[in-house]
């Protein structure tokens, strides 16, 4: 791991307003800058940036940091990771340690055997005829297997072990990278046998993996790598390293299969990725985050296909990409309508692709006979909830043409939003009014302010400190930073407050949740004179018992109403009474 000077000179160097101004627009207002926060949806500026302190915090989210743990979020890296692109910023080499330089080796040699193993996979392609003859057919040229490594796996139990071990390669490092496998009679064989293969890289282009596809009626149809040091599930996107080479407009289409993708970019499309094999996840969107602000999601026009969009669109929603939906004719996939129709065929689809809420309209469509009085008013409620979301201008173009699709009056619609939002407002979570900026605020539970203090107070006195840890414990805490920064504060509090400070942060920078935690107490102010400090700590550590019993409370009532569904009386009971004791201890607290 980096050491503390380095972590320090990576943050003094990195002026927090030059390196949030490359992705938020900021305003200078007073001592502080201000923009739209990067972490949740906001329409009116919550986000502050402060010069003087080096750090951030938003007072519509709750999110706070510093250089290192905005690089961290905004391009989803690691804590080295954010370290490297801050010191490549300021043009500084970072030397690494024995064990960190141990660490990399090793992945360099994962590294270099998938490279052996793709190679080997695409020197076999033209070996056999069937499989070159299964992408000759597919319209797939030479230029397009070299590009994305296509290969073969001969129908052998030994053929990549052999290969592999030849060169020098231990049965432990294949077993690790998932190129074999073993029996549970401790038997090796190769993962993938009789199959085409799709090398899958990195963003980087780094072979992390492979997917096998069978060219007969064998199952599984597709086969993945497995978990590896190398390769996670729902991770990365297959093409992606390609995609963000020339994409300018930093735009991307998402496909579901190899072949769509392959396809896609043979025809001269080249912004497109696919997910492999598995339904989008947060992790793809925000990675992809980093390289484009606008999605056009194409999935299968099946019911699996159809779902899969639904779920990507809220996951992708939430990452505030530009979305839209690109609905290829007659159910077919991207694939097979470029080879039949061409690529302006297909540019023409994209440029058609319905936005988000024109999507979402036609799918509440399905279904609905408009003849029939009891759909419309289902549809119409289905409907209001997707524009009680909406902004009242954009809402207002939506509801006259569900109006006018419906045959009811647009009055009508807009009442049902108006109770759906009624609703949704005696739901939210309480909020305050920042008279700053004008934003809500979630109120935060009282016993995470009861934390921080605790935890402000332990770092202004020794004597408060004393009085802390003879009451409460790291396991007290319930936000897992606070008892990292509990122990932090109780092993360094022997030191200077600046050096102890000083080491606290750079311990914290290692994790964006603790950097968070560790500024919000620093930021903290309790102010001591107006009260009775002793009566302080008792009332924060009244606040986390409070929380706990309330917690145990909820679960204790789950347990009965599961217990009195299944007819077991006795349990109830036990349970019932346990209820009355925590009820008790709540009032007692």
């Amino acid at each position: 791991m980096f050491s503390e000077e380095v972590i320090q000179k990576v943050k003094e160097q990195n002026d927090i307003i030059d390196v949030v101004s490359d992705v938020v627009r900021l305003k200078h207002t007073g001592r502080n800058y201000i923009g739209v926060c990067p972490f949740h949806h906001e329409k009116t500026p919550s986000f502050t940036v402060s010069r003087d302190k080096q750090i951030y915090k938003c007072f519509g989210c709750g999110e706070a940091g510093n250089v290192i743990s905005f690089v961290m979020k905004t391009k989803n890296v690691t804590f080295p990771e954010a370290v490297k692109v801050l010191a490549e910023r300021i043009g500084i080499d970072i030397e690494e340690n024995n064990d960190k330089k141990i660490e990399r080796a090793k992945f360099d040699k994962m590294y270099n055997i998938n490279v052996e193993a793709a190679r080997f996979f695409y020197n076999n392609l033209r070996k056999d005829e069937k499989a070159y003859s299964y992408f000759k057919n597919r319209g797939i040229n030479d230029s397009t297997l070299k590009k994305f490594g296509i290969g073969f796996a001969f129908d052998g139990w030994h053929n990549l072990r052999n290969y592999l071990k030849a060169k020098g390669v231990k049965e432990e490092e294949l077993l690790n990278l998932g190129l074999v496998v073993k029996s549970p009679k401790g038997s090796i064989y190769d993962r993938f046998r009789n199959r085409v293969i799709f090398p899958v890289f990195d963003y980087n282009g780094k072979v992390i993996g492979f997917g096998g596809r069978v060219l007969d009626d064998s199952k599984p149809k597709y086969l993945n790598s497995p978990e590896t040091p190398l390769f996670r599930k729902g991770i990365h996107l297959y093409g992606l390293n390609f995609a963000i080479k020339t994409n300018m407009d930093r735009t991307v289409i998402i496909v579901e299969g190899y072949m769509d993708c392959i396809s896609l970019h043979q025809h001269g499309i080249t912004n497109v990725v696919a997910t492999l094999g598995t339904a989008l996840t947060e992790y793809q969107a925000k990675l992809l985050k980093r390289y484009v602000d606008k999605v056009i999601i194409s999935f299968d026009a099946d019911v699996a296909g159809q779902n899969a969009t639904l779920r990507g669109l809220e996951i992708l929603k939430k990452e505030n990409f530009d979305i839209k939906v690109l609905q290829v004719p007659q159910g077919k996939d991207p694939d097979e309508y470029i080879k039949a129709n061409g690529k302006e065929a297909f540019l023409k689809l994209v440029n058609n692709a319905l936005p988000l809420i024109d999507y979402r309209l036609k799918k509440a469509e399905d279904g609905i006979n408009f003849l029939n009085k009891e759909m419309i008013i289902k549809y119409v409620n289905n409907v209001a909830n997707i524009l009680a979301t909406l902004q009242p201008i954009e809402r207002e173009v939506y509801v006259k043409q569900v109006a006018q699709k419906a045959g009811v009056s647009e009055e009508s619609i807009l009442e049902t939003i108006r109770e759906i939002n009624k609703k949704t407002s005696k739901n939210e979570e309480k909020t305050n009014i920042n008279v700053d900026f004008g934003q809500k605020l979630y109120l935060e539970p009282a016993y995470v302010k009861g934390e921080r203090t605790l935890l402000k107070l332990m770092l202004k006195d020794k004597e408060f400190l004393k009085i802390i840890t003879n009451l409460i414990n790291r396991e007290d805490f319930i936000v897992e930073s606070h008892r990292t920064i509990y122990d932090l504060i109780v092993n360094y509090h022997h030191l200077p407050d600046d050096e102890r400070n000083s080491k606290i942060d750079t311990k914290c920078a290692e994790n964006s949740e603790c950097t968070k935690e560790w500024i919000n107490i620093q930021e903290l102010q309790v102010k001591l004179g107006e009260y009775d400090v002793e009566r302080m700590i008792h009332d924060c550590i009244r606040e986390i018992k409070k929380f706990k019993l309330e917690e145990s409370k909820k679960e204790i009532m789950s347990k009965i109403r599961i217990c009195e569904s299944k007819g077991l009386v006795e349990e109830s009971m036990d349970l019932a009474q346990q209820l009355i004791t925590i009820q008790k201890e709540i009032s007692n607290v």
